[in-house]
C-alpha cells in the first residue's frame, strides 16, 4: 500500500492544527490503518493532547531523526489509547525543534533531511501525519519536501484568510524552489473553530468555497468550536474517548473518508497489478 504523508498546517497559531492531527490520526486508526504523527512544532501541545511526557529526553524526540548520525531507530511512542484497531504512534517534537530549525540553516540538503530519512529508513505506517509549525520557515520546507498531501486549516476571520493566501503563495514558491515533482496535492481547506452564533463567521463560511473555486481547491465542511476538544486534550485523550457521541467527531469524517478512499484506491491498484 502506498504511503500517504499528510502535511497539516496554517500560517497562524491556535487554529487547531494539533487537535486535528490527533483526531484524524485516531479516527484513521479506528478504521484499521497504522498511523504515525510526526510532531514538527515547537510547543508541547502534542505531548499534552496525547497524555505523554512534556519534557522527554532529546533522543526520544524527532530531533534525534534530524541528527547527522541517525541510525534508523525512530523514537516512536504509543499513547495508552493508541491501538483502537490499527495503531497510532507519536514521534514527539516540542521546544527541541527550535534548535533543529536553527541548525537546518547550515545543513547540506537541509530541505530534504526528512525526505532522505524516509528513503533510507522507511516508516511502515500507511498514514504519516506531519503536525507543522505556524512559521513558514525551514521546518515547513522540510515537511513539504516529504509530503504527498496537504490540509490547510483556517479560522474564519479576514486576517486568517489573508494568512491562508500567504501560505498558498509560499506553497507555490517552495514547490518551485525545491523542484518537487509531483507536488504535494492540496486536499483542501478546513474551516476550524466555527461558531454558528457569530454572524461574521457565517458570512465568511459562505464566501470561502467561492474564493477557493477559481483555484480548484476544495473546501471541507467546518469543524465546529467546542470546549470539549480542550477538555479532552486536558485529559490527554481524543474527544472520541472523552465524549463518544459528541457531534464534533463527525465533522472530521469527510476528511477521513477521503483519506480512506485514497489508501484503499492504492491497495486496489496493487491488487490489480498482481
Amino acid at each position: 500500500m502506498k504511503q500517504v504523508v499528510l502535511w497539516i498546517g496554517a500560517n497562524a497559531g491556535g487554529v487547531s492544527k494539533t487537535t486535528l492531527a490527533v483526531h484524524i490520526g485516531y479516527e484513521m486508526a479506528k478504521r484499521g490503518f497504522d498511523v504515525v504523527l510526526l510532531d514538527l512544532d515547537t510547543n508541547v501541545s502534542m505531548s499534552q493532547f496525547c497524555g505523554l511526557d512534556k519534557d522527554p529526553p532529546l533522543e526520544q524526540t524527532i530531533a534525534a531523526v534530524f541528527s547527522e548520525d541517525f541510525d534508523g531507530n525512530w523514537p516512536l511512542l504509543m499513547p495508552e489509547w493508541g491501538k483502537p484497531k490499527g495503531k497510532l504512534q507519536i514521534c514527539l517534537g516540542g521546544p527541541v525543534m527550535i534548535q533543529v530549525g536553527s541548525d537546518l540553516a547550515v545543513r547540506n540538503r537541509r530541505e530534504y533531511v526528512l525526505a532522505d530519512r524516509f528513503e533510507d529508513f522507511p516508516l511502515p505506517h500507511q498514514l504519516v501525519i506531519l503536525d507543522c509549525p505556524a512559521t513558514l520557515g525551514n521546518l515547513n520546507d522540510v515537511a513539504l519536501a516529504v509530503a504527498t498531501h496537504m490540509l490547510i486549516l483556517v479560522e474564519l476571520s479576514p486576517k486568517s484568510l489573508t494568512g491562508a493566501n500567504v501560505l498558498l503563495s509560499w506553497y507555490r514558491g517552495a514547490c518551485k524552489k525545491l523542484r518537487l515533482n509531483p507536488q504535494p496535492q492540496i486536499l483542501g481547506f478546513v474551516p476550524t473553530k466555527y461558531d454558528s452564533s457569530e454572524a461574521a463567521q457565517r458570512d465568511l463560511l459562505g464566501q470561502l468555497p467561492e474564493m477557493l473555486s477559481p483555484l480548484k481547491i476544495k473546501c471541507y465542511p467546518h469543524v465546529r468550536y467546542s470546549c470539549e476538544f480542550s477538555n479532552a486534550s486536558g485529559k490527554g485523550i481524543p474527544l472520541h474517548l472523552h465524549r463518544s457521541t459528541h457531534k464534533a467527531i463527525k465533522d472530521l469524517h469527510p476528511i477521513c473518508q477521503e483519506l480512506t478512499a485514497i489508501l484503499q484506491e492504492d491497495l486496489g491498484d496493487n491488487q490489480r497489478t498482481k
